[in-house]
């Protein structure tokens, strides 16, 4: 059948179940896997490390209270955009969408596919071409599956978040069943004096577990297909943070009572080290496993999350109208799915063959390529998230009339919590990194131009704004 002309809205063909899962899936990448070893390097005993996963995910957990609110009152396709939109206006809305499909969306989904690509070497010998082959064929294959059904993606998702939170479990409890776990090597919990150092190495240590909760506001994006999504956003956020947070915890601990701290700081995957003591060398590989099936599920979530984003977009008029058009068969919003796989693609292809145009780059990663990439818009795409939880102070204000089935709990204290913690972060990173903040910015300022020539194009957008 052939796909319809352009569309207003998605079925809600997601439970509450999908939508935590797309919460679980989206923060559990291999960050829980790879950041510890630099925490243990950072802090000096476990009781520090402990509370700074404990303090960054309630910090998490602030910032999705107050997204429930907007996910709840406003439950439109998009989710940070169309609440950016409606406190701030059209433009900065606008800008946050330019990132994410330049940078943000599709340079995560390809350096997601290329640690899959990069862990199933550790299983499967493969070469630079080889891994290339794997992170492209991972990108086209889950496009297929996001195009034919977004309950075949619900379905993608709720495997591998079962499989990854399965595996985290299997971390957590190897040990104790084994009878390797030592009580003793948590000790001390605190130091005994607190250095300047010290201070130093918490601001570092709060940034590393800042990024291993990423990835919790892409459910914004996917409200319009949830099933009453008044209900189902709020638990699913709560539900699926806590979740997450308890994990990391729980394997953190695991981590620290079968390894010393100095063991742990001088690695650099401290799973894959606990393996290997536990079940030898062929432990290693089945860490790799695990991981590869943890980054496999993050890049379907972002794959789902971002196409809902520049539909909303071009409902507004700011993208061409074939960016909102609806599949007649398989109800997704197809050619938005189309064209944030071929952008995904050409970043892929262009970092794998980065050293080709530039010998001197020859010995860069390609996933470290990509860190760099997305490196440069990391401070505006946090700017963009802490203007969407602000939205709730905002639209407080001004739109009381709005319906809430859902008020943010704790209310203004929670959300101003989180706020305060962002704002601190991105001062922080402005400060360390002002070239990388001051590119980003200007990529971001790049939008500009061509918002204003959508704008002249589409009647739509002139009259909406």
């Amino acid at each position: 059948m052939t796909p319809t002309g352009p569309s207003q809205s998605l079925p809600r063909v997601l439970g509450p179940f999908d939508a935590t899962m797309v919460v679980v899936g989206s923060v559990i990448g291999s960050g829980i896997f790879l950041k510890p070893a630099g925490l243990a390097r950072d802090l000096p005993t476990f009781g520090l490390i402990a509370a700074v996963w404990i303090v960054v995910g309630l910090v998490t957990l602030c910032g999705c209270l107050a997204l429930a609110e907007l996910a709840a009152m406003l439950p439109q396709a998009g989710g940070p955009y169309v609440y950016i939109r409606e406190a701030y206006g059209r433009l900065p809305a606008f800008l946050w969408a330019w990132t994410e499909f330049w940078v943000v969306r599709t340079g995560s989904i390809g350096a997601l596919a290329v640690a899959t690509a990069i862990y199933l070497d550790q299983v499967v010998e493969l070469d630079r071409l080889g891994q290339e082959a794997v992170a492209v064929g991972l990108v086209l294959a889950l496009t297929i599956v996001n195009f034919v059904s977004t309950r075949w993606t619900a379905h993608v998702q709720n495997l591998t978040s079962v499989v990854k939170v399965g595996f985290l479990a299997l971390i957590v409890v190897a040990p104790l069943a084994m009878g390797r776990a030592d009580p003793n090597l948590v000790r001390p919990l605190l130091p005994a004096t607190f250095e300047t150092s010290l201070w130093s190495g918490l601001a570092a240590a709060l940034v590393c577990v800042l990024w291993a909760y990423d990835g919790w506001i892409n459910i914004g994006p996917v409200v319009e297909e949830i099933r009453n999504p008044q209900r189902n956003v709020p638990r699913a956020l709560t539900y699926g943070i806590c979740l997450v947070m308890f994990v990391y915890l729980a394997a953190n601990v695991s981590y620290h009572l079968v390894m010393p701290h100095a063991q742990i700081a001088a690695g650099s995957a401290p799973a894959a080290e606990m393996f290997s003591a536990l079940f030898g060398p062929q432990g290693a590989r089945w860490v790799a496993l695990g991981v590869m099936v943890s980054t496999f599920g993050a890049v379907n979530s972002n794959m789902l999350t971002g196409p809902r984003i520049y539909f909303a977009v071009a409902r507004d008029g700011l993208l061409p109208r074939a960016m909102h058009a609806v599949h007649d068969r398989y109800e997704t919003p197809h050619n938005a799915i189309l064209l944030q796989c071929a952008w995904t693609i050409v970043l892929i292809v262009a970092v794998f063959h980065y050293d080709l145009a530039w010998p001197t780059a020859a010995q860069v990663a390609p996933l470290d390529a990509f860190d760099a990439l997305t490196n440069y818009v990391i401070f505006g795409g946090y700017t963009f998230y802490a203007l969407a939880v602000s939205a709730v102070f905002v639209l407080r204000r001004t739109r009381p009339d709005l319906p809430r089935p859902y008020r943010a709990w704790g209310y203004p204290v929670v959300p101003a919590i989180f706020l305060a913690a962002f704002v601190a972060f991105l001062a922080s990173m402005a400060w360390s990194s002002p070239t990388a903040s001051a590119w980003g910015l200007v990529l971001i300022s790049a939008g500009v131009p061509f918002y204003r020539w959508m704008r002249s194009r589409s009647p739509a957008a002139r009259s909406a704004a």
